[in-house]
């Protein structure tokens, strides 16, 4: 067993509702020198190192273009998204989790922050249009046995099945929308040249890194196989 390996984030990119445009991110527009390298991520271990991740078991066979890993039965706090195109929606349900790990709890407790925030998107895979989406935090191993309950309006507590994730990294701030569905698409390709079809109807992306200090690290995911 060892931490959380490869998974990616996407704030609402190549799925949304509407086809509203996003800025480019600050790296997408910076002209970079010959020797800069923005989008390579932050390593793994350097993160989990000073923050709590997952536990997660290595598959063997991990791919060209991805890392495959099975993400053991774990607790998560989660809401719900209003809006996956919005990115105030995004802080929106960032702070009522932050606000649940806060105190915002039955039992009044503080609990650490951990990494990745993770946000899930339910696809309707003939229109290609997001049914539902949802932020996550992972519960720290000291609250997974007994985690409190939720006392804020649209929290709640999700045990999230023992699952495989297909994920590839990217670094640099505020990727945009056009580079989230490049690295879905470069993604699902390599999948698909092992072999593996992934389960189109669930994606997600992770963040491991708070934003704009310091070197990045978000990952775009797949979860499971259809034909698992």
């Amino acid at each position: 067993m060892e931490k959380w390996g490869e998974m990616r984030n996407k704030n609402g990119g190549s799925y949304g509702k509407g086809g509203k445009s996003w800025s480019k991110g600050k790296w997408d527009k910076k002209k970079m020198s010959a020797h800069s390298c923005p989008y390579k991520p932050k390593p793994l271990d350097e993160i989990c190192a000073v923050t709590e991740c997952p536990v997660i078991e290595e598959v063997n066979g991990t791919g060209c273009g991805y890392t495959a890993r099975i993400l053991g039965e774990s607790v998560w706090v989660g809401t719900p998204l209003e809006d996956n195109e919005d990115p105030a929606a995004f802080m929106e349900g960032f702070w009522r989790l932050f606000r649940y790990i806060n105190g915002s709890n039955s039992d009044g407790t503080k609990i650490a922050m951990t990494v990745p925030v993770v946000n899930i998107f339910f696809i309707d895979t003939s229109s290609h249009r997001v049914i539902s989406s949802y932020m996550y935090f992972y519960l720290p191993a000291a609250f997974q046995d007994s985690p409190p309950q939720p006392t804020g309006d649209g929290v709640f507590l999700d045990t999230f099945a023992r699952q495989y994730v297909y994920s590839r990294a990217l670094g640099g701030n505020s990727p945009s929308k056009e580079r989230w569905q490049r690295y879905f698409t470069d993604l699902y390709r390599a999948l698909k040249m092992d072999g593996i079809t992934p389960d189109l109807r669930k994606v997600g992306t992770a963040m491991f890194t708070r934003p704009y200090y310091g070197r990045q690290r978000q990952e775009a995911m797949y979860f499971g196989c259809m034909d698992d």
